[in-house]
């Protein structure tokens, strides 16, 4: 700390710039003759203050990571002449690795900006290579009390507060207002990403022995306990990302909360991802469309103002095919894949979530995943979708409704046909009578944008798409026209008079119609 202040008070005369005094007052003439004899004296300095290096790392590794580079060159030479540098470094920093992580946490958040790029790039540094036991081993983090808790008593702390406590500083480093804090911010992300990954992966360490995975450890931990600790963490920091990770202010802190659970997706187990699979699937849904570039928007919409009326719907192709060949649409798909082997009454907490993302979605790439992770489950799960209960309540009906009218605002034709064939999918497992309410409410809207003023191409479009679908893929509801018959004496006149139709893909859809049920 006297050297640290010496190097701060030297900035105020220019003297002290000069190689001739800065050689003087160095880290090698701290150490005295210590430097010059041989190595004697220095392990003697060493063993001296072996008990207080406990305090001393944390803030000889901050200094060492300091933004200006002569007091990182003569804090790197203390450091070294200290603790011996390489392999006795990196044993003295994992013998007090846990108070040496809480304190560079807490410095992360200092008042003082060249104080949190210290913290923020050693953090980087000691936490490569560690392992669950290392950060303090431990059960899982489920309830937000008792992580809150442990932020401000440490002492008791285990591996999943720490690791909340990274992910925390992390995001925050990512969104300081200093840039050069934010530059170590990327670094300490990456390790962070690196660290989470790691320790989510039960199978990381099967391929090495017990000697290298714990040195230094009384024991070695069998791979039973190994997968023990991969749960234990991939619960505790999947819980986190999805409620607080996703919702970051920033953009650089969102993009790598997203990675990090790209991350733990790809090596997580199935047993660990299914208690949060709905809020997962959701999240990544979200995802879809809020991670893709504004510029995108801005194109398609100047294509649809062009004269090449096609240009809209080529856009619109390109990026559906880059979403669907994302990292993010690879763990959806993941996701959806473990639905069948969930309960019944779990898959059908999945209903509500689709409803929601479909409604709430910024983006049609969000709901054209969500048309297709529909009809996927419809084939895959379709007990899922079989709700009982009144109209008004029943997700799947509402979200049958959700379908249609966003497929009726959607002017992009590939999100439009995939959300009429979701519906027509999620119509063969509908209640009969919300069927034929929507398809009596798809005719008269038809109805009424037809001719005159009220001449709406999109609406009878859509309309028309969404009873070819029930037509095609739910054709066992043509079996049950209710009271009044609709199938007969409502939507197969208006199919026939629809033939007709001075569109010809609109009168393409009620020529199959007609097909289909006639």
């Amino acid at each position: 700390d006297v050297l640290y202040s010496l190097m701060l008070l030297s900035t105020n005369l220019p003297i002290w710039s000069s190689p001739e005094f800065r050689h003087k007052y160095n880290a090698s003439s701290l150490l005295g003759e210590a430097a010059n004899a041989g190595g004697r004296n220095i392990k003697e300095i060493q063993t001296a203050l072996r008990p207080h290096l406990g305090k001393l790392i944390p803030r000889l590794l901050r200094a060492c990571n300091d933004p200006r580079r002569d007091t990182r060159e003569q804090m790197t030479a203390l450091w070294v002449g200290l603790t011996g540098g390489g392999a006795e470094s990196r044993a003295a920093i994992t013998e007090h690795l846990l108070t040496t992580i809480d304190a560079l946490i807490d410095d992360a958040t200092n008042k003082l900006w060249k104080a949190r790029v210290g913290a923020v790039g050693a953090l980087a540094e000691v936490i490569v290579g560690r392992s669950w036991l290392d950060v303090g081993g431990g059960g899982a983090v489920m309830d937000d009390e008792d992580a809150t808790a442990r932020d401000s008593d440490v002492s008791h702390s285990t591996a999943a507060h720490r690791l909340l406590r990274l992910l925390r500083v992390t995001t925050r480093s990512l969104d300081d207002v200093q840039g050069i804090v934010r530059e170590s911010g990327e670094s300490l992300g990456r390790s962070v990403r690196a660290l989470v990954v790691r320790l989510c992966d039960p199978s990381a360490d099967a391929s090495q022995s017990s000697e290298d995975i714990f040195r230094d450890k009384a024991s070695a931990a069998t791979a039973e306990q190994l997968e023990i600790d991969a749960k234990a963490a991939a619960s505790t920091v999947l819980r986190w990302l999805i409620k607080c990770g996703l919702n970051q202010p920033s953009p650089e802190g969102t993009g790598f909360c997203l990675s990090t659970l790209l991350g733990v997706i790809d090596v997580a187990k199935h047993n660990t991802l299914q208690p949060v699979l709905p809020d997962l699937i959701y999240h990544l849904l979200m995802a879809m469309s809020g991670l893709e570039p504004a510029a995108l928007n801005y194109l398609q919409t100047r294509a649809a103002g062009s004269e090449a009326s096609d240009g809209y719907d080529r856009l619109e192709r390109l990026r559906l095919q880059m979403a669907s060949s994302g990292p993010i649409a690879g763990a959806l798909h993941k996701c959806l894949s473990m639905i069948r082997f969930l309960d019944v009454e779990d898959q059908k907490k999945l209903v509500p979530h689709f409803d929601a993302a479909l409604r709430a979605g910024a983006g049609f790439a969000t709901r054209a995943a969500v048309a297709d992770a529909v009809g996927s489950l419809c084939s895959t799960s379709p007990s899922a979708f079989k709700i009982t209960g009144h109209s008004s309540t029943n997700p799947t009906v509402r979200l049958l409704r959700a379908l249609y009218f966003a497929s009726e605002r959607e002017r992009g034709a590939g999100a439009r046909d995939k959300m009429a064939h979701a519906l027509g999918s999620l119509a063969e497992l509908s209640p009969g009578h919300s069927v034929r309410v929507l398809a009596i409410r798809a005719c008269d809207r038809y109805m009424a944008s037809v001719g005159g003023t009220n001449d709406d191409p999109a609406a009878r479009r859509a309309a028309a798409a969404a009873i070819r679908s029930i037509a095609v893929r739910a054709s066992n509801q043509f079996s049950d026209g209710g009271s009044g018959d609709i199938w007969c004496k409502k939507v197969l006149p208006l199919a026939y008079l629809g033939r007709k139709d001075d569109d010809k893909k609109i009168a393409s859809l009620w020529t199959e119609v007609w097909d289909e049920g006639g």
